[in-house]
């Protein structure tokens, strides 16, 4: 991933940016002055005081060109040095915070003498708007990465829409509204409680706020008439420039439609036209193409005991019809939202999506169906299913697919241009201005899961219009393993399939530290859950642990760490992992009666020796020593081959602790012999499975 370099003015906030990306998405970050500090030994001030500013930009200079880290917070002035730009730009991606000129100002002044060149804003604005991206207060910073967990997508705006309007006109009782409920069904909501406040005083008008709300606008707008109130629609954003039929009335008889007209048309006069007296009749004019999104209105209509007739022109309706109440209703898990974890998954994320009626009749539904004929490469027609569109369209260009959308002229009178916007996000998907369209965002966030670079999207919070709590979903602790030089390591591979089978969204990376102080201050700045720990830090570890437990201190060694409320916990599960990995490859029930040479004295050796000696076994340990002869089993727990002189008699069974490669130098000697082999790949899982439940507690 190119290094996010945060730039901008002093006092911007770019420290506790890039504090909060590190725990966002568990990468390291550098805050650029707090190393200069740590080179020089002394404060900013006291630089600028001893040596003068051209020290200062020497040393930030070099700084810059030699700290390693995924997130790297600029000073207020690093990049006014045109090398230092051309190397943050040519290495990295750079995003300048916009902070008003006050926010700045309220900062320097509480931070007192800690800025030595005080408030710079004014004479620096050319040069922070000279960068081309920008992080502004409604702008969300994505690093790559792919997703995993369970995730339950919300309620289906489209059936809850529908239910809500359904129990208002049965005269039922309104369920409460949910913390995340989107802005869309709040929207309902409103216009539901204006139309039962002017109903129940017996006015004949209404103010209805339909927000951006398409459905909200073209449902309520034939409800209103049919029930005798003349309503004035607020509408917001994109909504006032979309199609909308005016009712000033509404009279019962025939109301010709045009097939390709929106369902939401549809679904209005099907909600309305049962409240008149007399019968009436939809015909279409042409056939009709969102189906889908009428037979959900059908369905909630027939539940609330409205008789709807479908004939070969459209639908007979029959007047003076009561809605009842069924009584409880709840409903289904929006199939749209999911459509965008379908898309994740099909570039590489592991998302267990939950809560999803395979019955349903939200067009959405196909989503699947319709992922596979992408990645095929095949036609898909979208007129059914319109707002499939962007997850679809993300998955084509991600995976080079070149599937072809038909059916989506509607898409272009969305909350925005859909089409337009898409090919915008695909021509600059780092930073992506989603017209302020829920689904626009929601789309570039998935695509970033495939991307190399840092993303902005810009107007964030537009997915509570129908997923807000979308960001947190994309949310995962992490855990980590750590080690020296760990070149090759198979535990995250292990540990993130575990997590995606159980639905966790954690995510274990590997963290090579030269030290264990390194390994810490890793795990403090990106929030770390838990720690997989290995050579050469399981002894030195220790004496930073506030608890270590029993069968790790008589093991003197730990390869786990668990960390909780501020307080790390120290434990090892090498023991039971090795136990049950050398009884199974042994095909005994204990050791008893064998002879072991264990080569090697270290933490994993020291967790060998205790497991071999519960097991029975007689133990001999060769550290740095040759191996002398007849032993039944040698376990090699070293990163070498420590014994390249010793002659097999092929009698021996002999246990790497090594997987790298599967086959290890020792294996291959030894096999040759005649001898029976094994790395230690097994061991790896069973003790893996032991920090698993130690992490998860």
């Amino acid at each position: 991933m190119k290094t996010l370099y945060l730039y901008g003015p002093p006092a911007s906030g770019k420290s506790t940016l890039a504090r909060n990306l590190a725990k966002e998405f568990g990468r390291m970050y550098v805050d650029l002055d707090e190393e200069i500090v740590r080179r020089a030994g002394c404060s900013i001030p006291e630089i600028f005081e001893s040596k003068g500013e051209a020290e200062f930009r020497r040393l930030e200079s070099e700084a810059l060109r030699t700290v390693k880290a995924p997130i790297v917070a600029l000073g207020g002035g690093t990049l006014l040095d045109p090398s230092n730009r051309a190397f943050a730009e040519e290495n990295g991606f750079v995003a300048v915070l916009d902070v008003d000129e006050e926010t700045i100002a309220a900062r320097i002044a509480a931070g007192g003498r800690s800025r030595p060149l005080g408030n710079m804003l004014a004479e620096r604005r050319t040069h922070y708007a000279s960068f081309a991206r920008h992080v502004k207060s409604d702008t969300k910073i994505l690093l790559p990465r792919k997703l995993r967990g369970a995730i339950t997508p919300p309620a289906s705006k489209s059936h809850l829409h529908r239910l809500l309007i359904a129990e208002f006109l049965s005269g039922g009782e309104m369920s409460s509204a949910d913390a995340g409920e989107c802005a869309d069904i709040a929207a309902t909501r409103r216009c539901i409680a204006s139309l039962a406040e002017a109903r129940d005083a017996g006015r004949k008008s209404a103010v209805l706020d339909c927000g951006e709300s398409g459905s909200t606008l073209r449902f309520f707008a034939p409800i209103a008439a049919a029930l005798g109130i003349k309503a004035e629609f607020i509408r917001r954003g994109r909504l006032a420039d979309r199609p909308m039929m005016e009712y000033d009335a509404l009279n019962a008889g025939v109301h010709e439609l045009r097939g390709d007209i929106s369902s939401q048309f549809v679904t209005g006069l099907l909600f309305a036209l049962p409240l008149l007296d007399d019968d009436s009749e939809i015909r279409f004019s042409t056939p009709l193409e969102s189906r889908g999104y009428v037979d959900m209105t059908l369905q909630v209509l027939e539940r609330y005991g409205i008789e709807i007739k479908e004939v070969s022109t459209g639908f007979i309706v029959r007047g003076s019809q009561r809605y009842v109440s069924p009584g409880s209703v709840e409903a289904e898990a929006d199939w749209s939202g999911a459509a965008f974890w379908f898309a994740a998954n099909a570039l590489g994320s592991e998302i267990r999506i939950d809560g999803l009626d395979a019955a349903s009749r939200q067009p959405d539904a196909v989503i699947a169906e319709f992922v596979e004929k992408v990645k095929r490469g095949e036609t898909v027609d979208v007129s059914g299913c319109p707002d499939n569109y962007p997850a679809l369209a993300v998955v084509n260009k991600a995976l080079g697919a070149n599937a072809v959308f038909t059916g989506t002229e509607r898409l272009k009178i969305k909350e925005s241009d859909r089409l337009a916007a898409m090919e915008d996000v695909f021509a600059d998907p780092y930073e992506v201005d989603p017209k302020n369209d829920h689904r626009i965002a929601m789309a570039a966030a998935i695509y970033a899961t495939s991307l190399d670079s840092p993303v902005l999207i810009h107007t964030s919070g537009c997915v509570s219009k129908s997923y807000p709590c979308f960001w947190d979903e994309l949310k995962m602790d992490l855990y980590a393993v750590t080690g020296w030089p760990l070149l090759k390591t198979s535990s995250p591979q292990i540990h993130n399939a575990a997590h995606a089978k159980a639905g966790r969204k954690a995510e274990m990376i590997s963290y090579p530290a030269e030290t264990v102080e390194e390994s810490l201050l890793f795990a403090e700045r990106c929030d770390v859950k838990g720690m997989a720990v290995t050579i050469p830090h399981k002894e030195s570890v220790m004496k930073y642990l506030d608890f270590i437990d029993d069968a790790a201190r008589e093991i003197g060694a730990v390869n786990t760490v668990v960390f909780k409320d501020g307080r790390k916990f120290g434990y090892n599960t090498d023991e039971t992992g090795f136990s049950k990995a050398i009884l199974e490859f042994t095909a005994r029930e204990s050791l008893s009666g064998l002879k072991v040479a264990l080569l090697g004295a270290g933490g994993a050796a020291k967790a060998v020796l205790v497991a071999l000696k519960r097991l029975g076994a007689e133990v001999e340990v060769f550290h740095r020593r040759a191996l002398t002869p007849g032993f039944d089993l040698i376990v090699n727990a070293t990163p070498v081959d420590p014994i390249e002189e010793y002659s097999f008699t092929g009698d021996e069974m002999v246990y790497d602790l090594r997987y790298v490669p599967a086959v290890t130098p020792l294996m291959e000697r030894a096999s040759a012999a005649g001898c029976r082999v094994a790395n230690g790949y097994s061991m790896l899982v069973y003790q893996a499975q032991g920090q698993l439940q130690l992490f998860s507690r």
